[in-house]
């Protein structure tokens, strides 16, 4: 494939790009150093209609990554023929004119120490930190979350003691669960152990397993829900299950049944796929309680505990169990955690009911 690209400083108008400098990219010409405060178009002349918007992107400008051209795309930043696109599963084809202007997202993470960010420290070495992450924190700074992160309490924490990953924005993290879940995450001291770690990630060797309290009765009781998951064509904060997505497998086994209209239940992550358990369980009509962005319908509950379920504050979803070796000395490594209150507040309300 041959693309046309051209390079502008912000600020300069389409008609501007016949006398900027132009660059044949065909594997063999000289990469920009840099990609910032640049507009960039491309021109697709090859036929790769079936070619998602932000692989496309990001197999020509190796500059960015794609998360950040994916989120460069949720920012408005890339437009197809003159159009704002915000999917990045969207599918370009042959004759798309693509332009990508790299200052969608202009404010700057705030990575100072955070004091008032309290976690509680499971373990603690020279190469890794496992903590329990309480709800409502951020994990690292991003769009709409650019301070106050589970990030700058890591930073107060260990200090410099954190490692630089693949973004330095996001120091010493090495995976993250949702604002609203609480639960146990795993973070690299060093580059090494961060290298270690993802490769463990990356060939799914690391256990995960959540508690989640969910509206009705899976059925079966146990099993294994394998979709594919994508960005949500409507309503870009959300995932969806498609046809066409990355592939997405959680086992789940029921631990107890509220009479018929609850249950809890232990999710273990094949994959992790964002919001995968939130998506998988709204996907079996069994969304998870306090989930409103993944509701999948109005649930019989009873009137006792109604108001109660139906207005409970986050998705009732918990990381409880991780297991993982040790990046430098191999060993097996187990952490679990208890519930946090709110979530046993919500098993006593529901188990009162029932009897």
């Amino acid at each position: 494939m041959c693309t046309r690209r051209k390079l502008l400083k912000v600020g300069a108008t389409i008609n501007e790009f016949a006398s900027s400098m132009e660059i044949m990219i065909n594997g063999v010409k000289e990469r920009e150093d840099s990609c910032k405060n640049q507009l960039i178009e491309l021109c697709v002349t090859s036929d790769i209609s079936k070619n998602r918007l932000d692989k496309f992107l990001a197999s020509e400008i190796t500059e960015l990554s794609r998360s950040k051209i994916q989120t460069l795309i949720l920012g408005g930043g890339v437009q197809v023929n003159s159009r704002t696109i915000i999917t990045p599963d969207y599918h370009v084809k042959c004759g798309d004119r693509v332009l990508l202007k790299n200052e969608a997202v202009t404010e700057k993470p705030d990575l100072t120490p955070d004091d008032s960010i309290k976690f509680s420290v499971l373990y603690e070495d020279e190469d890794l930190l496992i903590i329990d992450k309480p709800p409502g924190i951020t994990v690292h700074p991003g769009a709409g979350n650019y301070s106050h992160t589970l990030v700058n309490g890591l930073i107060h924490h260990c200090g410099e003691s954190l490692s630089s990953g693949s973004d330095k924005c996001r120091p010493g993290i090495v995976h993250r669960i949702d604002k609203d879940t609480s639960g146990i995450l795993v973070v690299a001291k060093n580059d090494f152990s961060h290298a270690e770690l993802a490769k463990q990630f990356a060939v799914h060797s690391i256990k995960r397993k959540y508690i989640c309290f969910c509206y009705g009765v899976l059925q079966p009781l146990c099993g294994k829900i394998e979709t594919f998951i994508a960005r949500d064509r409507n309503n870009r904060l959300k995932m969806a299950v498609t046809q066409d997505g990355r592939n997405a497998i959680t086992f789940y086994k029921t631990l107890e049944t509220f009479s018929t209209f609850a249950s809890k239940v232990e999710c273990e992550l094949k994959t992790g796929r964002t919001h995968q358990i939130r998506v998988h369980m709204s996907h079996c009509k069994c969304s998870l309680i306090g989930d409103s962005l993944y509701k999948a319908k109005n649930y019989a509950i009873p009137k006792e505990i109604v108001d109660y379920i139906n207005n409970f504050s986050r998705q009732a979803l918990h990381a409880y169990f991780l297991e993982f070796l040790h990046p430098r000395s191999k060993k097996s490594l187990h952490f679990e955690s208890n519930l946090p209150d709110d979530l046993q507040l919500l098993e006593k309300a529901m188990t009162k009911i029932q009897h």
